[in-house]
């Protein structure tokens, strides 16, 4: 018992001494220039296209974009405090995670509204 006190207390003094070194994700957030929005969605089943085109050049704008940011958080140098700290490099990948599956999520539902524009612009050609 006195040793699960002990492991407890020491545990406990741990997480205080960390608390500093914390990833400080809006630092780091504004640091890269701030999390880049996603173009807003033109659905596919009633685009012209031109918006079909606008909402491509938004998406390779948001793209390139994107990598920058997660190339910036990659090279964006911390100290050696932080890089010590397990919670640090644990909200900086779990950070990171969350913008890739941002991207991912993004360029899925650009897939789905493009897959949907062409399929309406085959069955107009195909109406004799």
């Amino acid at each position: 018992m006195k040793t699960l006190k002990s492991a407890l207390i020491l545990s406990t003094f741990g997480i205080l001494m960390t608390g500093p070194a914390l990833a400080d994700i809006k630092g780091l957030n504004a640091a890269c220039g701030g999390l880049p929005a996603g173009p807003s969605v033109t659905k596919g089943d009633t685009a012209d296209e031109g918006a079909m085109r606008a909402y491509g050049a938004g998406m390779r704008d948001y793209t390139a974009r994107l990598m920058a940011y997660l190339t910036c958080l990659d090279n964006h140098p911390a100290s050696a405090a932080e890089m010590a700290s397990a919670s640090y490099r644990r909200d900086v990948i779990s950070h990171r995670q969350q913008v890739v599956d941002q991207l991912e999520r993004t360029v899925a539902r650009f897939n789905i509204e493009l897959r949907e524009y062409k399929a309406r612009q085959a069955q107009v050609a195909g109406i004799p």
